[in-house]
């Protein structure tokens, strides 16, 4: 009673109090009939006792509507008879998180990287524990790509964001929305990304053999040749890049720093030169009959990505020549020339302007051969067809009379990216000899009839087709494979 009495009298002489039946006011006169205590002030407040989580749970049988304030959630907190509730929740399943990151800003240079991680940290403060997904919901450019791993987090814990870029990605500062959702709570973070810019070349004029590297120092004289660099080249709409050699390529990215990046933009067309077809089999002129390798349309240095709105095709393979020398070099002195028998057919040019294949001019004697076609460039471009020799070729030698009886068709020349084809070759012989009979008169008496003559060697190889995509161990986002699309014709690969 005593010290009840003596915390009365010094709340009594510190503040003006009034008691009455029903309700208490400090700091007022006139405290409100509907409250039991009534406390009033301009430079004071009411402070609750001040805990953490563990004192706060240390509390023994706690009445319902106990408050205290959590010093770890800097929150006032009640006890609702089933658990403690923050002042802003609605009962103990709402879900309430903290939502942070160790970085809010960072720069990608695309060369010594292409991408960056920030990590991302939720802590759920209440509520029962609950999966809280990520996303971004902020528009992003072109070319840009994120991921979230892990995704979802149960309650508390860490993601990673990675964000990737390429070279199509326009330069620029972009402000990242990240977002993560638990329950009716929705936190944001804005994570601002800068993209330094690439040295873009604008591809306006068709050409043949375009060197990327070779453009580029001519149009950026200061750009550095001895550090990576990040490259955008377009190819636009209405251009043609070709080429006039099978051993160089239409387009290469060409001698840049080791380790740079190059984006190539294709709206035009990017065409490799046809393989020529085959000319014959013939040891005098050192030829095999076999047909020519199509030319490549890209020839990769350094990596790079592509994004191909047109078409990118691999010359076509060249047709195998079917047709063979049959001959004979007199001895001395008359070995200054070749006697012989050539005949058959020559290979067809493949698609991108491969020649068909004519014949040697090495022999003197007897020669019946029909070349091949022609291939033709440009967008619709096909390979030519193979030469036809399917008619007699009659030889007399006195009253004997000898029928050559060809049937040899050149191979065709491949169409964009593919390899050309082998075509046939028969070849029989037909022999009668002519007597005059007295009384009668000449009368042909036959002595072999189509005796097949074999070939004077296997039938020789067609041209294999050039490739769309030459890698040469670096890489590119088109997978390696054989394409035969409307945009890509012929092989990806390394």
């Amino acid at each position: 009673m005593k010290k009840f009495l003596l915390i009365g009298m010094t709340a009594f002489c510190l503040l003006p109090f009034v008691l009455s039946a029903q309700n208490v006011g400090i700091g007022t006169n006139t405290p409100d009939q509907s409250a039991l205590l009534h406390l009033e002030s301009t430079n004071m407040g009411l402070l609750l006792p001040r805990m953490n989580t563990t004192q706060r749970d240390a509390i023994v049988n706690p009445a319902i509507g106990l408050s205290i304030y959590n010093i770890v959630d800097s929150t006032i907190q009640y006890w609702n008879g089933v658990c403690w509730l923050a002042v802003y929740q609605e009962n103990c399943n709402d879900c309430y998180f903290q939502l942070s990151a160790n970085s809010l800003q960072d720069t990608i240079d695309r060369v010594i990287s292409d991408s960056v991680s920030v990590q991302i940290t939720v802590n759920q403060t209440s509520g029962s524990p609950t999966q809280i997904p990520f996303q971004i919901i902020s528009g992003l450019p072109a070319g840009m790509t994120y991921s979230f791993s892990p995704n979802p987090i149960t309650s508390s814990g860490t993601t990673q964001l990675t964000i990737h870029v390429t070279p199509f990605t326009p330069a620029g500062s972009y402000p990242i929305v990240i977002q993560a959702i638990c329950g009716q709570t929705i936190r944001n973070l804005v994570y601002m990304l800068t993209i330094e810019p690439c040295y873009i070349i604008d591809i306006i004029n068709s050409g043949n053999q375009y060197n990327l590297a070779t453009n580029l120092y001519n149009t950026y004289p200061s750009a550095p040749t001895n550090q990576p660099i990040c490259v955008l080249a377009t190819v636009n709409s209405g251009v043609t890049l070709s080429s006039n050699n099978t051993n160089q390529p239409a387009f290469t990215t060409g001698n840049l720093p080791s380790g740079s990046l190059v984006a190539i933009v294709n709206n035009g067309n990017i065409i490799g030169k046809g393989g020529n077809g085959g000319t014959a089999y013939s040891p005098t002129s050192n030829t095999t009959g076999a047909g020519f390798v199509g030319g490549n349309a890209i020839n990769l240095t350094v990596d790079a990505t592509i994004q191909n709105n047109f078409n990118i095709y691999g010359g076509g393979g060249g047709g195998s020549a079917m047709a063979f020398e049959i001959s004979w070099t007199p001895p001395p002195p008359a070995n200054i020339v070749t006697l012989g028998i050539f005949i058959g057919g020559g290979g067809g040019g493949g698609a991108g302007g491969g020649l068909g294949g004519t014949a040697p001019s090495s022999v003197i004697g007897i020669v019946y051969y029909s070349p091949g076609v022609n291939g033709t460039a440009g967008q619709f471009g096909i390979g030519g067809i193979g030469g036809i020799l399917n008619f007699p070729i009659p030889i007399n030698l006195g009253p004997v009379s000898i029928s050559l009886n060809p049937d040899a068709v050149g191979g065709m020349g491949g169409a964009y990216g593919y390899p050309g084809t082998q075509g046939y070759f028969q070849l029989t012989v037909s022999a009668s000899i002519v007597i005059n009979i007295p009384f009668v008169g000449p009368v042909t008496i036959p002595v072999v009839n189509n005796v097949p003559i074999p070939t004077p060697v296997p039938p020789p190889t067609p041209g294999n087709g050039g490739y769309a995509i030459k890698r040469n161990g670096v890489n590119t986002n088109i997978p390696d494979n054989l394409y035969n699309t409307s945009f890509l014709k012929g092989q990806v690969g390394p």
